[in-house]
This record gives structure tokens, C-alpha cells and sequence, in this order.
């Protein structure tokens, strides 16, 4: 018989890093309602098929089906490369439950609304750190059950 045990997980509370927090004294708290799932990336755009459209279906090789063949190929590659894209907004309202000692311009932070009106850099900068911690596996190792 296997035995599973934790060596390594995840705290649900979190001293980032960004613009030195953790070097500070009283550092703020980034506090996570969950973590995401494993098969979950909080897309900007969904993945696109050229083929599944009814463009590329109604193809008849005429000078105007190319014409909308090509700008639909060109609009699906630009969809596609956003839906790699991390939709940081999406990513923080699911997964972040608050936020304990983060002031900006002596307004304390403590909501993802608050937190969501900061200056896009900085919630960039976060949230990419936070969104990258919260894919670190936990680790667990098994161990074999005498009997």
C-alpha cells in the first residue's frame, strides 16, 4: 500500500515579491480564495479553427472569397495569439479573495476592485508573479505501507 505525503505546499497566503515588498518590513499579502486547476490558463481569446468557419467552408476560389479567406486567416492568427495571452483580470477576480497591508497613494488596497484600479503596470507586474506562483506544483511524495 502507497502512502501519499505533502512535502511541498502552496500557502494561501503570499508575500510577493514585485517592486521589493518582500524586503519591506510589514510586506503585504496577497490572500488566495483557490488556486487554479491544472488544465486552467485564463485566456484573453479562445483558440480559433480556420477550417471550422464558414468562410473557409464556403470557399469557391472566386477573387472575393480569397480576398475574405485571407483577412479571416489574418483576424484568426491575431485571435490565437491573444488567446495565449494570460487575461490577468479574469485570473485575479477568480482566484484572489484580498489583499492585507498594500496602500497605494494612501489608499489601502484590500479588495481585487481596489486592487484592479492600480496602474495597469503594477498590476501587471503582480498579478504575473501571482499567477505564476499559483501554477508551482505542490509536491507530494509516496511512501510503501508495511503490512
Amino acid at each position: 500500500m502507497a502512502i501519499l505525503r505533502s512535502i511541498y505546499q502552496k500557502d494561501k497566503e503570499y508575500i510577493f515579491k514585485s517592486f521589493d515588498n518582500n524586503k519591506n518590513e510589514n510586506p503585504a499579502k496577497v490572500i488566495f480564495k483557490r488556486f487554479p486547476f491544472s488544465d486552467e490558463s485564463f485566456p484573453v481569446a479562445n483558440q480559433k479553427s480556420i477550417l471550422e468557419s464558414p468562410i473557409a467552408k464556403g470557399f469557391d476560389n472566386s477573387q472575393k472569397s480569397r480576398e475574405q479567406l485571407v483577412e479571416h486567416i489574418i483576424g484568426v492568427m491575431i485571435d490565437n495569439i491573444s488567446a495565449n495571452r494570460i487575461n490577468f483580470e479574469l485570473f485575479i477576480r477568480e482566484c484572489i479573495e484580498g489583499f492585507e497591508q498594500l496602500v497605494y497613494n494612501d489608499k489601502e488596497i484590500k479588495t481585487v476592485s481596489d486592487f484592479l484600479e492600480l496602474p495597469q503596470s503594477a498590476i501587471q507586474k503582480i498579478a504575473l508573479e501571482l499567477y505564476l506562483y499559483s501554477r508551482t506544483e505542490d509536491e507530494f511524495t509516496t511512501e510503501e505501507k508495511k503490512i
